[in-house]
């Protein structure tokens, strides 16, 4: 055959560009293609080819056909499957590889170069974009993957991104501004579908957008080269379905999720930690003021990650008088009760998360376990960790906001709830039978305020129902989810470990340390677990 070459990439100006750590220069090169070897099974699946140099896993590219023939002429492959050679572009390879945790090996005029790592990351999910405001932002894509209800009611993916900016000049002390993350989404599908999830606040529609964003948005959602299996080679199902008797029907894509937590997050009861201190008092509390104690919870998980929670304040009564809790200072362990309640918990909350896109950290969900005051009750709320009824998630229906809380326990005729957002719904739309209703209203600005950090509040059942499309509508993955936890427990690892070491590092910088470690484990852990 004749030898087909693209002459617009060399290799030696490849080179050039990527010594210089200059990643705006490095882009001028993902549109060009590259000959690509790949694996078209009996089904008609075309694959990357894998190979193997210095026990480092790679795709194989090169700027000839010819030299992939070559390579793959003694290459011994699956009955029925053939080799197919065909040009794609960079970006597309770089990106593949990078979410699949593999390298990529290119030849140009008989020599090679093998990329990984931060060079297969800016190829692949970062692109130069013109902003409304008329500016070029180097942005970073974060790409979200779903969980179809079925064939029928299914959001592609890519459908919606995440675009930060990935500029490395930005610093605390830098004049030059960072713009602003956004989340973008396609516009031409049906957002009204009850079974979508719900847009994230201020998301911008994809049809909006420069020609060079909508092309950056239409690249990063391209279907990915290799398969992208939700469930692990044994998938994970539940021996029972999980029911629920404030919901009805049992719930089958919740019983799924809860058994990868059930199985990958949370390890048997004995090997949760529970650190259980007494606070400082504070200045100018009374000496008779009631003994606080700090609870942090920790393990780690059946897959090896260790999971880091943030303190929890309790009144020491309240937790010396559930069976299921420590009542004394020190190191304990959950209870069987205790742990199947933090199962429960986490599994709500991934599900929550998983249709609000709010996956920036997980450290603070287990928000809501240990009792605590109730903020427009008398009544401290105390947990009983044998209602199988209780955590769960439901809506608040206040109006024409529908506000996702998740429920705690009863008391009486009301709920306890904890908000799992930030709300401010106009006063009007505040319902009268809530309970010390003024205590929530800013009166200023007429509005009942809601936060989902620390509240807890008692509802009247009759203003919480349980809406099916929230239960059994599409989110996003149990692996992407599984992620994006792992990735938030290393950041929060991180950090614990920057306070227990010497203080000679300032604080402003172990945030901005922590800041870029967040974001490069936040990308790198979507397929390589």
């Amino acid at each position: 055959m004749t030898t087909d070459t693209f002459t617009q990439f060399s290799l030696t100006e490849f080179q050039k560009d990527l010594s210089s750590s200059d990643q705006r220069k490095l882009l001028r090169w993902a549109d060009c293609e590259l000959y690509t070897a790949l694996v078209r099974n009996a089904a008609g699946h075309e694959e990357p080819v894998v190979i193997q140099i210095d026990e480092k896993s790679r795709y194989a590219a090169s700027t000839s056909a010819d030299t992939l023939h070559n390579l793959l002429a003694s290459a011994k492959l699956e009955e029925g499957s053939e080799a197919v050679i065909k040009p794609l572009p960079l970006a597309e390879l770089a990106r593949n590889a990078h979410l699949y945790g593999v390298g990529l090996h290119i030849v140009d005029d008989g020599e090679g170069d093998y990329i990984a790592g931060r060079t297969t990351l800016v190829l692949g999910m970062k692109a130069v974009v013109e902003t409304p405001e008329n500016k070029e932002v180097l942005y970073e894509a974060e790409i979200f993957f779903f969980k179809p209800t079925n064939d029928v009611h299914m959001l592609p993916y890519g459908s919606v991104q995440y675009w930060y900016d990935a500029n490395p000049k930005h610093t605390y002390t830098s004049d030059e501004s960072q713009a602003a993350s956004i989340y973008v989404f396609d516009d031409q599908l049906d957002w009204s579908n009850p079974l979508f999830p719900d847009l994230p606040e201020g998301a911008m529609p994809l049809s909006t957008l420069s020609p060079s964003a909508q092309a950056f948005f239409e690249r990063t959602r391209l279907p990915l080269l290799q398969r992208w299996n939700d469930a692990p080679a044994e998938p994970i199902e539940p021996e029972l379905l999980y029911h629920n008797s404030l919901i009805g029907e049992p719930l089958l894509s919740f019983s799924q999720l809860r058994a990868m937590v059930d199985q990958d997050i949370v390890p048997a009861a004995n090997d949760i930690i529970l650190k259980v201190a007494k606070t400082v008092q504070l200045e100018g509390e009374p000496a008779d003021a009631s003994e606080r104690w700090e609870v942090k919870v920790s393990f780690t998980t059946p897959i090896g990650i260790k999971a880091l929670f943030d303190l929890d304040w309790v009144q020491a009564s309240l937790c010396q008088a559930n069976t299921e809790l420590p009542n004394t200072i020190g190191t304990h362990s959950a209870s069987e009760a205790l742990r199947e309640r933090i199962v429960n918990h986490l599994a709500w909350v991934f599900l929550q998360r998983g249709r609000s896109f709010d996956v920036a950290r997980f450290g603070e969900c287990l928000d809501g376990l240990f009792p605590d005051q109730v903020i427009n009750s008398d009544k401290a709320y105390q947990p009983d960790y044998t209602d199988r009824r209780f955590p769960c998630l439901a809506r608040f229906q206040c109006g024409e906001y529908p506000v996702p809380v998740m429920l705690l326990g009863q008391q009486g005729g009301n709920y306890v709830c904890q908000p799992l957002k930030d709300v401010d719904i106009p006063e009007k739309h505040a319902p009268t039978s809530i309970p010390g209703r003024s205590s929530f209203i800013d009166m200023t600005r007429q509005t009942m305020m809601l936060s989902n950090i620390g509240e807890r509040l008692v509802l009247p059942t009759s203003l919480i129902d349980f809406p099916e499309a929230w239960y059994e509508g599409i989110r996003l993955s149990n692996q992407n989810l599984k992620s994006k936890f792992v990735s938030s427990m290393r950041v929060n690892t991180f950090l614990s470990e920057l306070e227990q070491a010497d203080g000679a590092t300032s604080s402003s910088a172990k945030w901005l340390i922590a800041g870029c470690v967040a974001v490069v484990i936040g990308v790198i852990a979507m397929m390589n677990l």
